[in-house]
């Protein structure tokens, strides 16, 4: 079992001795195994992290730089894949957009549920909402307990899990919201613990707790103003760089600490050794040591980050780790004795000049011996990533690509202050304080002019008030640059539609598909608003993202659309093959249930309805269709409850009003 926590550094875990938050889970786990105390990223990025964890490879290896436009190249050699194709069950249950099934990471999976309540269902993309898609820890835990219970017991299995909740903005539920009032990042942290728990203690009472290996990490860390950085992604210090690495191995004998440098690149080796299967010849990682004595002294560690190239035009920043040093390599170089000074403040580059360049060297070595042959190609990257990743200098006809550190272009380490204003302008976007938001996001702009990420925040900011004359002056700074970019497309569009200007918003949304063919968000949305306009086109490009079955969001809207064309029966088959290929998505429940109603089949509508709230307890369209059939089938104490909850806590006034007039009748209900 692989848990993965976005967002979390090791310092902030009980395991760890941090003794401000209680990790009950995590605490136990790490009773029953052994604590890595320094181990590793290769990128304090989520997707290429995660990807480097599934493969054993580095980004240098696996060509996967950034979250958005990347995609796993078919090529790589997945740690899913080769346990499903050696008898294992396998199943991925993420918490957020960046891991979405259209990146590539699902393969290998049997069932890869990436089923938050998306955006997409509400024709909106979720790379304009400020920050990512996601669902909260019990909503990820819900389905996996579901599939462990469901699942045959005589196959061996594979259950990955992510959660989203520590990253950027931190909302703890309750109680945790008021026990850490102060330390909201803490509490999303022990949320997670609570929801692992219920995990761990399901295994445990199927009997299968002493015979399953439990993996416990992160994909990085955050930066928490360390260093000035406050989120991550941008810098390279082990405040986003250092993760936790738990590994709970019942089988095995390891010692219960150690100390030795590790990456999280060596999980899918160790794994697949302990399992006696086969490691991919591609896998860059290590066996993870048993104990200090078997740490490899000479074990060098490469990280990256082209965050700062490829969003604001900064020069990209490498990393070197040992088992005493750290190297920074970029515009300007560091050099740290992570050892003696763990929060890495004393920069020794200047005292041990021989020592720092023989360590530049040595990255260099590492960072050539690491490059694979999956070269960023229209496989792993939009064509838009391209022309970034080009104009700084690595791809082109030859694969020897240079090291992306550019003297020439900003050094992140000192553009800090910027980025800092930068990012509290998209926080504050992010909880509706738009006019400030314009304030700090104007004077980032002053200090940076031109800067992408910049102008993004300050459109959609403009957007939010209805300005729409100010946000189309920032998008037109988005779509003057040399190679605009998707996201600058995607704005276009929705100051299109927001001016009810559809045919331009058809135009722009067509552009972004251009520049990234592969993002099935932005296909879905272009079909969403096709469909009053052009229905026929609209279905088109559903059938493009539906013909394998396994999206099923557009499977869903897709249905609704056939719906409401009077093609019931196509509708049918394609909820139906939604369910069966994602049996936790709880919208096509919804759907399939109003057909059945509209079909006098009320004991299946209210059994759709019913697991539909199941998988989504505050969804409120189900609840409603809930109410609906127990009133037709006369279950009149089922009803005047449901009508009562709708009536008090449903999010619209109509709605709320339907409830306390108990009105009934398909021509309430409403498709999702």
């Amino acid at each position: 079992m692989l848990i993965t926590l976005d967002t979390t550094r090791a310092d902030h875990l009980g395991p760890y001795g941090y003794e401000a938050i209680e990790t009950p889970t995590f605490d136990r786990i790490a009773e029953r195994g052994t604590v890595f105390e320094q181990a590793f990223t290769p990128v304090p990025i989520t997707l290429p992290s995660h990807l480097s964890i599934m493969s054993g490879t580095t980004p240098l290896y696996h060509g996967v730089h950034e979250n958005n436009g990347f995609y796993v190249a078919e090529e790589i050699d997945t740690l899913a894949e080769v346990l499903s194709s050696n008898g294992y069950d396998t199943a991925a249950f993420v918490g957020a957009f960046p891991l979405d099934s259209q990146t590539g990471l699902d393969q290998g999976f049997d069932l890869y549920d990436d089923n938050y309540p998306s955006s997409l269902e509400k024709g909106k993309h979720p790379s304009l909402q400020g920050f990512y898609d996601e669902r909260p820890a019990r909503d990820v835990v819900r389905p996996a307990l579901q599939w462990l219970r469901s699942r045959d017991h005589d196959q061996p299995f594979f259950i990955w899990t992510h959660y989203f909740d520590a990253h950027q903005p931190q909302e703890p539920p309750s109680p945790y919201r008021e026990q850490y009032a102060d330390q909201p990042y803490d509490g999303e942290i022990a949320s997670v613990d609570e929801a692992v728990g219920q995990l761990v203690a399901e295994i445990e009472q199927l009997g299968e707790l002493d015979n399953t290996i439990v993996i416990v990490t992160a994909d990085h860390g955050e930066g928490l103003g360390e260093h000035g950085e406050l989120t991550h992604a941008l810098l390279l210090y082990s405040t986003t760089i250092r993760v936790p690495l738990i590994w709970s191995n019942p089988n095995h004998q390891w010692d219960q600490r150690v100390s030795a440098a590790v990456g999280t690149i060596d999980i899918m080796p160790t794994l697949l050794d302990l399992l006696d299967l086969p490691i991919p010849d591609a896998v860059q990682g290590e066996l993870l040591p048993r104990n200090d004595a078997e740490g490899n002294p000479d074990r060098q560690l490469y990280a990256e980050t082209w965050y700062g190239a490829l969003m604001h035009g900064w020069s990209p920043l490498e990393r070197l780790t040992g088992q005493q040093w750290m190297t920074l390599h970029g515009p300007s170089n560091h050099l740290y004795d992570y050892r003696k000074d763990p929060n890495e403040i004393n920069d020794l580059i200047d005292s041990e000049v021989e020592l720092a360049g023989a360590r530049l060297d040595l990255l260099d070595a590492v960072r050539n011996a690491n490059k694979g042959e999956l070269d960023a190609s229209d496989r792993s990257s939009s064509p838009d990533k391209l022309a970034r990743l080009a104009s700084l200098g690595y791809i082109g006809a030859s694969s020897e690509a240079p090291s992306g550190v550019d003297p020439n272009l900003p050094d992140p380490i000192q553009a800090i202050a910027a980025f800092r204003e930068m990012n509290e302008g998209k926080q504050l976007f992010s909880s509706g304080n738009y006019a400030l938001a314009i304030e700090v996001l104007q004077h980032a702009l002053s200090i940076d002019p031109g800067n992408q990420y910049s102008l993004q925040y300050l459109a959609m900011s403009y957007m939010a008030i209805k300005d729409f004359a100010s946000a189309e002056n920032a998008i037109v700074g988005l779509l003057d640059a040399d190679s605009p970019s998707t996201q600058a497309y995607l704005l276009a569009a929705q100051l299109a539609l927001a001016t009810d200007d559809s045919s331009q918003a058809v135009q722009q949304l067509s552009q972004a598909l251009e520049s990234d063919p592969r993002n099935d968000a932005t296909r879905q949305l272009l079909a969403q608003t096709l469909a009053q306009s052009d229905r026929s086109r609209a279905i088109a490009l559903y059938r493009e993202l539906t013909d394998d079955g396994d999206n099923v969001v557009a499977s869903n809207a897709l249905a609704v659309l056939l719906i409401r064309e009077g093609r019931t029966e196509a509708a049918i088959e394609l909820l139906e093959r939604a369910i069966a290929s994602q049996p936790f998505y709880a919208a096509a429940y919804l759907n399939r249930g109003v057909v059945a109603f509209q079909q006098d089949q009320l004991e299946r509508s209210l059994e759709l309805a019913e697991t539909a709230i199941s998988l989504r307890p505050m969804y409120w369209q189900a609840i409603e269709l809930k109410a609906i059939a127990a009133d037709a089938l006369g279950k009149n104490e089922q009803a005047s409850s449901t009508w009562a909850w709708l009536s008090q806590y449903a999010p619209d006034q109509g709605t709320r009003d339907r409830a306390q007039q108990r009105l009934t009748g398909q021509d309430v209900i409403q498709l999702d």
